[in-house]
């Protein structure tokens, strides 16, 4: 829409660098499962994710609704010696391809109604890494309740995937501490199918809410996700059973 486009230029052409820089940790975690093949970065913005992608062997094509924030993307990649397929296009309109991407990025940027397309333009076994800001217990700073995920809402869309990892929690993010959920999901295919696998990340926590099992299902992978005030909120993520905050 022209008001989406109108803001986001003005933003970039104000400098605006928010989630620019080092590209997604999450991202550079699990990239290297897939064969560099054709890869989409959804929302590019300045294009981080997208040039570690190039830089890996992938064939980028990299969406964004601003000019300005693609020319200065492209910038980059032309100094790097990478060639990326730049899309300027309004994702709300872009018809997504269905199974064509290896592995498709989403970073910081929702719209719901588009997580069904996103999820459909991955091919069986690929991958699919989606990072966002959530809604938390305390405020941060960051977009209001309507552009941020729900807890619970990632394990929602991507259930009956492989669930490499899955995060809800309390961030660092740009050196902005932020409530933020990641998920790193691989499509179902014959030669993946069966029992999720599931990294668990070191859980140095103490929860300061009651957490209860309620286990529903063996193929079921969920978020538990507790609070702590000293250091990052992680989630520990569980196979075979899923879990609730307690009361």
């Amino acid at each position: 829409m022209r008001a989406d486009r109108e803001k986001w230029e003005q933003r970039y052409q104000a400098g605006e660098r928010v989630h620019d820089g080092r590209p997604s940790a999450i991202l550079m975690r699990w990239a290297h499962l897939v064969r560099p093949g054709r890869a989409l970065d959804a929302a590019t913005g300045l294009g981080r994710n997208a040039l570690f992608l190039a830089s890996q062997g992938f064939e980028v094509d990299a969406v964004d609704i601003s000019p300005t924030a693609l020319a200065q993307a492209a910038d980059r990649a032309r100094r790097r010696g990478l060639r990326i397929r730049w899309i300027e296009a309004d994702l709300d309109c872009y018809p997504l391809p269905r199974a064509r991407y290896d592995l498709v990025v989403v970073s910081f940027f929702l719209k719901r109604r588009l997580v069904p397309a996103l999820k459909a333009a991955v091919r069986p076994g690929g991958l699919l890494v989606m990072e966002n800001h959530l809604v938390g217990p305390e405020p941060d700073e960051g977009p209001g309740p309507a552009h941020r995920l729900r807890p619970g809402d990632l394990w929602r869309w991507f259930r009956g995937w492989e669930i490499l990892e899955l995060a809800e929690g309390l961030f660092t993010e740009s050196g902005r501490r932020m409530w933020v959920g990641r998920i790193a999901a691989r499509r179902p295919s014959p030669a993946t199918r069966g029992a999720p696998r599931v990294r668990q990340r070191p859980a140095r926590m103490k929860a300061t809410r009651a957490l209860r099992a309620s286990p529903v299902g063996p193929r079921t992978v969920c978020a538990l996700w507790a609070l702590d005030p000293r250091s990052e909120s992680r989630i520990i993520v569980a196979a075979r059973g899923a879990y609730s905050l307690g009361a």
